[in-house]
């Protein structure tokens, strides 16, 4: 099942996303490589690169370098990976351009750095994997689950919740204490996220709404 998570990076059926990786510095493509979330979410809490690697795709830790950004490419299905490298790769073993009127083009070199914030992607992944583990809890229904009882009562229980929550929410807010609301808010999510599978919307709709609202002009044409 393809997963989407935050800036609409989709995994395949396998759990995996193709990542091109590139040198900042020269443009130079170094290589294909795969990641699943875990190893992105590594690569980008260390800064280090994490690749899947072989050809069964076991976990591997491959040449470290410097992490500068990662993009998702306009598929949605892959990334590029912008990295630095101390020490170049042997000239013998740098690609070999077929377009040598085009090595040099602006065109061919980014100077666009926009580094990813490694909070927010942890929190995507967090919420997408909270999410799998309702939807399968709504599925397979195990006895003792919390989440079992929410579908069981149905929707009017879990809109109830909601309502509960947002208001603990509320005066948690009012408090000062911050580990309160920060257990309010997640109290929050778990119950939106659980309405969000009974009534099959995911994020990635919720994530197309929102950039829509962001558009320039949106907010004026809503107004009109």
């Amino acid at each position: 099942m393809a997963d989407t998570i935050i800036q609409n990076v989709r995994f395949d059926e396998r759990g995996l996303i193709p990542a091109i990786l590139q040198d900042a510095a020269t443009s130079e493509i170094v290589a294909l490589c795969y990641m699943d979330s875990a190893s992105l979410a590594k690569t980008l809490k260390t800064g280090q690169t994490e690749f899947l690697t072989g050809d069964d795709l076991q976990s591997g830790e491959g040449a470290a370098h410097r992490l500068l950004d990662v993009r998702v490419n306009t598929d949605g299905g892959s990334l590029t990976v912008l990295i630095e490298r101390e020490n170049g790769p042997p000239s013998e073993k740098r690609p070999v351009s077929l377009l040598r009127a085009l090595e040099h083009s602006p065109k061919s070199r980014s100077t666009e750095v926009s580094l990813v914030d490694v909070g927010s992607m942890e929190f995507g992944l967090g919420l997408n994997k909270l999410y799998g583990l309702i939807a399968e809890r709504k599925e397979k229904r195990p006895e003792g689950s919390y989440t079992t009882y929410l579908f069981n009562s149905g929707l009017d229980k879990i809109l109830k919740k909601i309502a509960e929550e947002s208001g603990e929410v509320i005066i948690a807010a009012k408090n000062a204490s911050q580990r309160e609301i920060v257990s309010e808010l997640a109290d929050l999510l778990y119950h939106l996220i659980v309405l969000m599978v009974e009534r099959d919307v995911g994020f990635a709709e919720i994530n197309d709404e929102l950039t829509r609202r962001a558009a320039p002009g949106a907010r004026q044409k809503e107004q009109e």
